[in-house]
């Protein structure tokens, strides 16, 4: 590799190089990493919405999401019909000690998911199926801002679907850091078995930013650290 590529291949900003039918030729490791979290067409429109109307390079400061990463900006270029790169960057903010709510009680996640289901499935033909992994243990939490979060995804989730798979398990070697502590990251997967398009979310993250909810394709996930 000459500098310049070892430089592209190493930025912090994802790299994509797409033929002209949207396949992939080139990318860098954190486009490789966001890869996991994006379909390649999905990006690949994101780049042809945005590109120049002729030969040449094109910036737009936007607003992106996918997973927990989020970016402020995107360059769009081609010089030919052949291909088309973009670059997203990346926003990136220093790490703030996180205020943990106080009003945390010890529960069980599968009580708690029932305690949804029953209430806002009511009368609800869903046919669900749950993987659960029944090893977690109880976990402190925000009982109610957790019940409010399954509460409007079971809620939206409703109206779109009547095939839903439900996996509730620990990411594997991944963490949530907290005040410099490590915590295991339960993870809460309704992924519709029919092809919808999701509405925005009225929930958002609890207000002490311990939950993560992002939607990728046809699923939503809730993250949340597991605290015992």
């Amino acid at each position: 590799m000459t500098i310049y590529e070892e430089l592209l291949e190493n930025d912090l900003n994802p790299f994509i190089l797409f033929d002209g039918d949207g396949k992939i030729k080139n990318f860098n490791k954190e486009a490789e990493f966001l890869l996991n979290f994006v379909q390649p067409k999905e990006i690949f429109n994101l780049a042809v919405s945005y590109a120049s109307q002729t030969f040449g390079f094109r910036r737009e400061f936007i607003t992106l999401s996918y997973d927990k990463q989020s970016f402020y900006a995107i360059l769009v270029g081609y010089v030919s019909d052949d291909e088309i790169a973009l670059r997203l960057y990346k926003e990136v903010s220093g790490a703030k000690a996180i205020k943990i709510d106080t009003n945390l009680q010890e529960s069980n996640i599968f009580t708690l998911i029932e305690l949804s289901k029953s209430t806002t499935l009511l009368g609800s033909n869903m046919q669900i199926e749950e993987i659960y992994d029944v090893s977690i243990p109880l976990a402190k939490l925000n009982v109610n801002e957790f019940l409010l979060c399954i509460n409007n995804i079971f809620e939206q989730l409703s109206v779109q679907t009547k095939n839903l798979i439900l996996k509730v398990s620990i990411k594997t070697g991944e963490y949530e850091v907290i005040n410099k502590i490590k915590y295991k990251i339960i993870s809460i997967d309704f992924t519709s078995k029919d092809e919808i398009e999701f509405y925005p979310l009225k929930v958002q993250s609890g207000k002490h930013n311990i939950f993560n909810i992002s939607i990728l394709k046809n699923t939503i996930k809730l993250e949340l650290p597991l605290i015992v």
